[in-house]
């Protein structure tokens, strides 16, 4: 039961999930997500994108979703990093919201109990953490920098920007997804909010990996985000470039740099 008292979340609900050489980690996050997702569901999905992965993580994923149909499975041949993935994802998305998650947890399936009823109230969630203590000093310098950089550069003020988030999937039919890299969390963000949608968030607990090594701190990664920062702050800030055209209407949107943060709310956790 969720924390509103309802027996289950009134929409439909998709799981994008990227995975990158998770054998050790797959079945058992699937099997968690899967009963976690129908605990608070009737209706789901889970999309996974295996991320050219060279050891058993397809294999492993494809034998556990026989029996499931509500899980699908893109394979790539080769690794094109957390961005992309994400927009085979969300472009294949079939239900009325969908969430990213990764196969170590960062985002803990439990607590969709509390976290869906919140979109009963608003557009979009856009997740952030406080304690920052489970990061080692690198973790903690990657995350400090890379939200004061987007912070800097673009009016949007938020507590995080790549931390969990729940879009509803209309928004994809309103935009085109443009980053290749972890800057397409920010890039969602930043669109749903100036085409109006209601952001809220919310405090989340971290929950660090307890097998296999993380992908995602990479210097590769970072000068691919950092890539994608600088560009989308020239074309969408400097170049004053449209970047979204709302479904339905010809009048394009443009980033404001005065724009303020009226449609964005703190949620109490």
């Amino acid at each position: 039961m969720l924390s509103n008292g309802q027996r289950y979340f009134s929409h439909s609900l998709t799981m994008v999930v990227c995975a990158l050489n998770e054998e050790e980690l797959i079945e058992e996050f699937l099997e968690k997500s899967v009963r976690d997702l129908s605990h608070v569901c009737k209706d789901w999905e889970i999309i996974l994108i295996n991320d050219g992965s060279t050891d058993r993580t397809s294999e492993l994923a494809h034998e556990f979703a026989r029996n499931y149909p509500q899980i699908r499975i893109f394979d790539q041949k080769v690794n094109r990093g957390p961005g992309a993935c994400i927009q085979i994802g969300y472009y294949n998305a079939t239900k009325d919201y969908l969430f990213h998650n990764t196969v170590d947890a960062f985002f803990n399936t439990e607590d969709l109990v509390w976290v869906l009823p919140h979109l009963e109230e608003y557009d979009c969630l856009s997740g952030y953490r406080s304690d920052l203590k489970a990061n080692n000093p690198y973790q903690k310098m990657l995350t400090v920098c890379n939200r004061g950089l987007i912070r800097t550069l673009f009016p949007l003020k938020l507590k995080a920007y790549q931390t969990v988030q729940f879009h509803p999937t209309a928004l994809f039919k309103q935009i085109r997804v443009e980053g290749r890299s972890s800057f397409v969390s920010a890039e969602l963000l930043i669109k749903a909010f100036y085409l109006g949608y209601r952001i809220g968030e919310i405090e989340v607990v971290f929950h660090p990996r307890t097998k296999g090594k993380a992908k995602g701190g990479g210097i590769k990664h970072v000068l691919r985000s950092i890539k994608d920062i600088i560009k989308f702050w020239f074309l969408w800030v400097v170049l004053k470039r449209p970047i979204a055209n709302p479904y339905g209407n010809s009048k394009p949107t443009f980033l404001k740099q005065t724009e303020s943060t009226k449609s964005v709310a703190r949620i109490a956790g």
